[in-house]
């Protein structure tokens, strides 16, 4: 691996949710562990059902985690940026993958394979305790979100989720906070459980209302408070 890869897949690691605990010489020990590998947009990473073999981190592009319904709807479950992991859960406990991945632009990973991790963590059982507590607090925002398409009708289903975006992928700016990715009506309606017409009405509403402002596939939120009120909860500064 070049020394530029490196010195960049180190720093992806330690950005990361779920290596973020790690400290530097860990990191560069797991980083000497895998490979880094480009794709192109619209690449089927791996699919619901397939092997978890491996975990990857997204060192520039961006990665759609998604599943279909029963009906045979996409659900999509997360976006994946710059310094983000997936795979983690199917890669540490062996089972198969539990959602499908997709690129959505030009990616490049860095590709961790199940052996090699855990081979790592034998040797470092107190990194194998501090990775538990990151997977626990994943495992808590994906409960929320699945009680939030159960329980709330569309206009705090819409609210919360556009919050979580802006939370996890927001750039404030002087006129709000834009969610700073190109991201579809269909693609958001999957991801907050409606139909794309649905989300285009409360996203028009909202837009008229002054809340949120629509700009070549990306979303202003004007007023974050407002937003707030109407996901009855509160995300604080992003």
């Amino acid at each position: 691996m070049a020394e530029r890869r490196a010195v960049d897949v180190v720093g992806a690691l330690g950005e990361s949710e779920i290596f973020g605990a790690l400290y530097e010489d860990e990191l560069k020990a797991l980083a000497r562990l895998g490979t880094a590998v480009s794709c192109p947009a619209g690449r089927i990473l791996f699919e619901k059902g397939d092997s978890g073999d491996s975990l990857m981190i997204v060192l520039k592009g961006r990665v759609k985690i998604s599943s279909l319904s029963a009906e045979g709807r996409e659900v999509v479950l997360n976006f994946i940026d710059p310094g983000q992991v997936l795979g983690e859960i199917a890669l540490l406990d062996g089972k198969p993958r539990t959602a499908g991945a997709t690129t959505l632009e030009p990616t490049e990973l860095f590709v961790l394979k199940r052996q090699a991790v855990l081979g790592f963590l034998e040797e470092q059982p107190l990194v194998a305790i501090r990775l538990i507590g990151v997977l626990c607090q994943k495992l808590r925002r994906t409960t929320q979100m699945l009680e939030d398409k159960l329980l709330l009708n569309m206009a705090p289903r819409v609210a919360r989720g556009l919050l979580r975006l802006a939370a996890e992928h927001g750039r404030r700016t002087a006129e709000g906070v834009l969610i700073d990715m190109k991201l579809s009506q269909s693609d958001l309606g999957a991801y907050v459980g409606l139909s794309r017409e649905n989300v285009n009405r409360q996203l028009s509403a909202w837009r008229d209302g002054g809340i949120v402002d629509l700009r070549g596939g990306r979303v202003m939120i004007r007023a974050p408070k407002d937003l707030e009120a109407l996901a009855g909860m509160l995300v604080g500064d992003f």
